[in-house]
């Protein structure tokens, strides 16, 4: 009867994966079940599928004491409890408030997948909480490349990574002006946990240094949810209860990125948050990497044969490939790379150069560079030119 759910193989590594991806879908349930009436229905379900992956008389077996479970690292189910991923382990994707932390945005929702039943079509069950990665990145591009040629593919694409956010008139003057293409869904109003309200009824909204897109507002701090995105602020009200907030630096960190300043929420709005996460965060990352090779003199050409790899770098009369892989979560880019070898060198960002040995230990035959690395031997080349 469950053939529907575990195929006709069922490895402990899915059974994991299904686990975590289960307790996404029922703890943002869990959140929004004042607003949605079949939420509670979805924690049910999902309630069903942990019980599946434990087997009888393993883990939880109603949705209360699964609830219960999500107040805790997620290593204490036993599906979990050796042989995964030890980050995701560590993962608590409640608070003391029954709110989503943190890592539930963050790591948890690289483990998304698509369990089946009606909820994977609910639309107030937002897309990162069942689809894959690759599911999301493919839907946003496909309109772009049924629309477009490879120029007008790669200026659509990068227009997305570059205006995540913005009020609808400012969209409607760049579109206008670019003759880009939007993807399907295109832009939604801002999450209503991004938004700070001033003393005077007036509601902002900041972008990440970095991605652009709105950083989440708990009380008066504000951070961008991606965490290498490190930056934290402490909101400062202005002189007047009208004024415009702004932001004061709170961690210890540094940056070479101007201080976000506040904008009206009136008439903004933003990609929604998979098209954000997993289009938007790393594409900003594959911008900027294209950036510093230039500024060593090489000519880099982006997503080539629209999106087989992320850069064609020339530098000299050296070629190279490279596919960026930014994932915060290890153990998943590891399942990814073997379900799906890459077209080119993997290139790890400087925020994720951490995980080279790992990758190099667990598929020895995988090309792999980091960010640092790889600048070096594209600056050998314009040197040996």
């Amino acid at each position: 009867m469950t053939q529907w759910l575990t195929g006709a193989w069922d490895h402990p590594a899915e059974r994991a994966h299904r686990v975590v991806a289960a307790t996404l879908r029922a703890a943002y349930a869990w959140t929004v079940r004042r607003e949605h009436h079949d939420a509670m229905r979805e924690v049910a379900r999902m309630t069903g599928v942990i019980m599946e992956a434990h087997g009888p008389g393993h883990g939880p077996v109603t949705p209360i004491d699964l609830v219960g479970c999500l107040r805790r690292p997620l290593g204490l189910l036993p599906a979990l409890a050796t042989g995964s991923d030890e980050t995701i382990r560590q993962v608590v994707l409640l608070d003391g408030e029954d709110r989503l932390t943190p890592d539930a945005y963050d790591l948890a929702c690289e483990y998304a997948l698509p369990i089946g039943g009606p909820s994977d079509l609910a639309p107030w069950m937002p897309t990162w909480t069942w689809m894959r990665a690759d599911q999301i990145r493919g839907e946003t591009f496909i309109r772009l490349i049924e629309t477009n040629n490879q120029t007008g593919y790669v200026a659509s694409r990068r227009f997305l990574i570059e205006h995540p956010a913005a009020t609808v008139s400012e969209l409607r003057e760049r579109v206008s002006e670019t003759g880009v293409s939007l993807p399907r869904r295109g832009y939604t109003a801002i999450p209503a946990d991004h938004l700070h309200h001033s003393a005077g009824g007036e509601s902002w909204w900041w972008p990440c240094a970095v991605c652009l897109w709105p950083m989440a507002v708990a009380g008066t701090t504000v951070r961008c949810r991606y965490r290498p995105h490190a930056a934290v602020y402490q909101v400062a009200e202005g002189r007047t209860a009208t004024s415009r907030p702004s932001l004061h630096r709170i961690d210890e960190g540094r940056s070479r990125h101007a201080k976000p300043v506040a904008r009206p929420a009136a008439d903004s709005c933003c990609v929604e948050f998979g098209v954000w996460r997993f289009v938007v965060v790393p594409g900003a990352s594959e911008l900027r990497v294209m950036r510093s090779l230039e500024e060593l003199g090489a000519t880099v050409e982006l997503w080539p044969e629209r999106d087989r790899y992320d850069l064609h770098v020339r530098a000299g009369e050296m070629e190279f490939r490279v596919d960026l892989k930014e994932y915060r979560s290890v153990h998943r880019l590891l399942a990814d790379l073997r379900a799906r070898p890459p077209a080119a060198r993997v290139l790890l960002p400087k925020t994720h150069e951490h995980q080279l040995e790992t990758l190099r230990t667990a598929l020895p035959s995988l090309h792999v560079t980091t960010e640092t690395k790889f600048g070096t031997e594209v600056r050998r080349a314009m040197r040996t030119e």
